[in-house]
């Protein structure tokens, strides 16, 4: 009696233990039978402290999904190790969740038999809400920290350009005064060496014979030779200043510098413009032949953009193809590249009120990891001190929270690649 008395104080501490404890405790038989449930248990259940358990299975405190981890993971784990914890929830009377951190034990009897569980459980509400605070933070962090890099590399970039263009309008307009004077200078001699040229004609005419020593000089001079070439050296300077001029001209219309609202633009006049900046790199040279450049031009209205912006996406992609199509050239002969010629192909079409520009070029394509990171802050696919991974990301940029618009990419690996940039006419006003 003295033993029993001892054991049922012994029962009576480990109860009023349990029923003080503030986690949720509870034991259940192998059918998942409910045999006892701690105060704290009930209080999260929302169960009064008299409510009978009875006839009442585990499964009704957990949402489905709880229930399918304890099935499959908690109580076979448990039986094999002895415990398992993780994490689950319960499932209030209004059928609210409440996430918790579960412990269950397999009690097995002296011969290895399992003959009840029993559950610890602590609510982790405020916890899974800290680190759903911090998640958000940690996603609003990085958020902030990816458009500071991008406004980092648009500033640098943006004063980058900003340099190159002052200096090269600078050049260009330095180039117009003796341009200017070249220019009409020659203009102005072409009639007058068309005059003395005739006026020797009617010499030679008149005096068929003037004279050994005349003809002797005309003979070392090659007279002849000189007055029928004369003319074309005339007209080959003409058509010089007159490339000179477009180049100058060219030079003024990539680089103009922007106004802190939109104005109208023609489109074609920009991408002419970068196509003669980027002339040196698409002549022919040791390697390949030179590289084709078709447009394709549709009937388009101007657009309402920043040109100089939009010439630097005009730019950064053409650059970009031109590298693409000099990789593409690693391993094939100047013969095999001749037949089958690089190329790039410019589209643009209306649709809509809305410009569209393709730019096509045959060469390496993408894969489909690299097209998904293209436009990815820092990311490049070229050597070290090749690329820096800023040029497509900052087109990107500009192109849709500059100008509202759109910039994609269609490739098929090892065939073609093709960005399309699509532009409203009317663009929306800048935020």
């Amino acid at each position: 009696m003295s033993e029993h008395k001892q054991a049922e104080k012994e029962q009576a501490k480990l109860l009023a233990i349990l029923e003080a404890a503030p986690d949720f405790i509870s034991t259940a038989d192998l059918t998942g039978q409910v045999l006892y449930f701690n105060k704290a248990a009930r209080r999260m259940l929302e169960l009064g402290e008299k409510e009978s358990i009875e006839g009442r299975n585990l499964c009704r405190n957990h949402p489905k999904w709880a229930n399918e981890i304890i099935q499959n993971q908690g109580l076979p784990e448990s039986v094999r190790v002895g415990n398992w914890v993780g994490e689950t929830a319960v499932l209030k009377a209004d059928g609210r969740e409440i996430p918790i951190s579960q412990l269950i034990i397999a009690h097995k009897s002296p011969d290895g038999e399992v003959e009840y569980f029993s559950t610890i459980a602590r609510d982790i509400s405020e916890l899974k809400a800290a680190e759903e605070t911090l998640r958000q933070k940690a996603e609003h962090l990085e958020q902030t920290l990816k458009e500071l890099q991008n406004t980092q590399a648009h500033l640098l970039q943006s004063e980058k350009m900003s340099s190159i263009g002052q200096l090269v309008a600078g050049v260009a307009h330095e180039m117009n005064n003796p341009l200017g004077f070249i220019a009409a200078s020659v203009k102005q001699a072409k009639p007058t060496f068309a005059d003395i040229v005739e006026h020797l004609k009617l010499y030679q005419k008149k005096f068929p014979a003037p004279g050994d020593e005349i003809l002797i000089h005309a003979e070392e001079i090659d007279l002849e030779y000189s007055l029928s070439d004369l003319p074309e050296m005339i007209d080959s300077m003409t058509i010089a200043c007159d490339r000179l001029k477009n180049i100058s001209t060219s030079l003024r219309t990539f680089t103009r510098a922007d106004q802190d609202y939109k104005i109208p633009f023609n489109i074609h006049q920009g991408i002419d413009s970068t196509i003669l900046i980027l002339k040196h790199r698409l002549k022919a040279n040791e390697q390949r032949p030179k590289i084709e450049v078709i447009t394709n031009y549709g009937n388009l209205p101007e657009v309402e953009c920043f040109p100089g912006q939009l010439n630097q996406v005009f730019m950064n992609i053409l650059a970009n193809a031109i590298d693409a199509l000099d990789e593409s050239n690693t391993d094939r002969s100047f013969r095999e590249i001749k037949a089958n010629p690089n190329r790039i192909t410019i589209t643009t079409s209306l649709k809509e009120k809305i410009v569209e520009v393709k730019i096509a070029d045959n060469g390496v394509g993408m894969s489909e990891s690299v097209k998904q990171k293209v436009f990815d802050h820092l990311f490049t696919t070229k050597g070290v001190g090749k690329g820096t991974g800023l040029g497509l990301a900052i087109a990107g940029s500009i192109v849709i929270e500059k100008h509202g618009g759109t910039l994609n990419v269609n490739s098929t690996p090892g065939v073609v690649t093709e960005f399309v940039i699509t532009l409203p006419i009317v663009a929306p006003a800048q935020s």
